[in-house]
């Protein structure tokens, strides 16, 4: 007999997908576009002004000296880009005599086909974010800019060749950010009147790791000599009046709003690639939040199991970001249909998994699968989208340290109270014996 219950693994899902605006890349317009920027152009304010003069003869009042301002545009090419995924092959004839096929198949249905496809689009928006960002800063005390590329093995992109070397990256300060936010501002960050109200919020997006070490620097915990700042840079959190938690939002410290991403970009260093490689001769490992391992399996058949990777708790490295909805957009491929007359299936190309019966491919010795008795099946998503880059300057990332919180040892206070003898006895004394 098996036990009716049945316990599942219950893991988060990050809230990127939501915090990126998405649109559409129009089908018939080839796999790239073309997209215009107007720039502004500000006056030269240094030029002289110059005394009015009406007597005749002086001057030319009437034939004006002028200052001349232009105008000017870029153009931003961007294009489609693709991941298609699928299950093994499943067989009905098996899958009929599995004790628990029912819930199995519909915890892989809602906990991992669905909540795969969000950890995939999140992962390529992270990346895609950090690509376009249009400040991309080192966290140390002159900010350097870095340069960076992901490299891959095979069709893995499992390292992150970057321009800094280790000993120059340290832990993200408010400072760092607080130094984003006057230049933010003057690019229109928070639009044309930003201080109409009050001072306007930027939105960082960081590990909750490093959260609690920004606030503990604004709480005047200095940390290694570090000096703290006002108790205006503090974490605030909100109650149920203000709704900012329900978009993925954490809280505040002082003018930056706080989304936490547990499963954002994480490193750890692996070597200096030498003078050749050069610009991004230092080599960093991409750490994934999760390991999977090999399982017991039903009746004996093994399969597979995440696991929270202990690399990614303890990693040294990050990415945190400054960014805004509109600093770019996500436009999944259309799929309409060219002609009524070519009535070709319907894609999703979103991610959205379906069940497949047909054109299953070939087995492991070559032979193509037939399927005539419809018993075979597997599940498979396609992702076809262009990533437009719009507001860029409004992005800025960082890319630090990062590190559990430390724990310290505390001595107790008092003495040791050393072993006094103790008794616990709960038994009555006997009643004394009769004369």
């Amino acid at each position: 007999m098996y036990d009716e219950l049945i316990i599942y693994d219950i893991r988060p899902t990050d809230s990127w997908i939501n915090n990126v605006a998405t649109g559409t890349f129009p089908s018939g317009s080839g796999v790239e576009r073309r997209l215009d920027k107007f720039r502004h152009v500000f006056p030269n304010t240094t030029k002289q002004w110059n005394r009015t003069q009406y007597a005749g003869c002086l001057g030319t009042p009437c034939d004006k000296s002028e200052n001349v301002i232009g105008w000017g545009s870029d153009r931003i090419t961007y294009y489609l880009e693709e991941q298609s995924w699928a299950t093994p092959l499943l067989c009905f004839d098996q899958l009929m005599h599995v004790t628990h096929a029912e819930e199995q198949f519909e915890q892989i249905i809602t906990d991992i086909l669905r909540p795969a496809t969000s950890a995939i689009q999140s992962t390529f928006l992270r990346k895609r974010t950090l690509l376009h960002a249009g400040k991309k800063l080192t966290a140390n005390s002159t900010l350097d800019p870095f340069t960076f590329v992901f490299t891959a093995v095979g069709d893995e992109e499992i390292f992150f060749d970057c321009s800094v070397p280790p000993a120059n990256v340290f832990m993200l300060t408010p400072q760092m950010l607080q130094r984003q936010f006057t230049p933010l501002m003057l690019e229109g960050y928070a639009g044309k009147n930003p201080f109409k109200e009050t001072a306007p919020y930027i939105e960082l997006v960081t590990d909750i790791d490093t959260c609690w070490f920004l606030d503990k620097l604004g709480a005047g915990q200095g940390v290694g000599g570090t000096p703290s700042i006002s108790g205006n840079w503090r974490f605030t959190q909100w109650d149920a009046a203000n709704a900012f938690w329900r978009y993925g939002y954490s809280g505040q410290i002082g003018n930056f709003m706080v989304r936490v991403d547990e499963m954002g970009l994480r490193f750890n260093f692996v070597l200096d690639r030498g003078a050749g490689a050069a610009p991004n001769r230092y080599r960093y490992q991409v750490i994934l939040p999760y390991v999977n391992v090999v399982t017991g399996g039903a009746g004996g058949d093994p399969g597979l199991g995440s696991e929270v990777n202990d690399a990614f708790i303890s990693s040294n490295f990050a990415i945190s970001f400054i960014t805004h909805k509109r600093g770019l957009t996500a436009l999944m491929a259309d799929s309409r249909p060219i002609n009524p007359e070519m009535p070709f299936s319907s894609r999703n190309w979103a991610g959205r998994w379906q069940f497949v019966l047909d054109n299953l491919g070939a087995d492991s010795n070559g032979n193509v699968i037939e399927n005539k008795r419809r018993n075979k099946g597997q599940f498979i998503a396609d992702f076809k989208q262009a990533i437009r880059p719009e507001y860029t300057k409004f992005m800025v990332a960082y890319f630090h340290r990062r590190e559990p919180n430390c724990i310290i040892n505390v001595p107790p206070c008092q003495v040791q109270s050393g072993y006094p003898t103790q008794s616990y006895n709960s038994e009555p004394d006997p009643c004394p014996p009769e004369a």
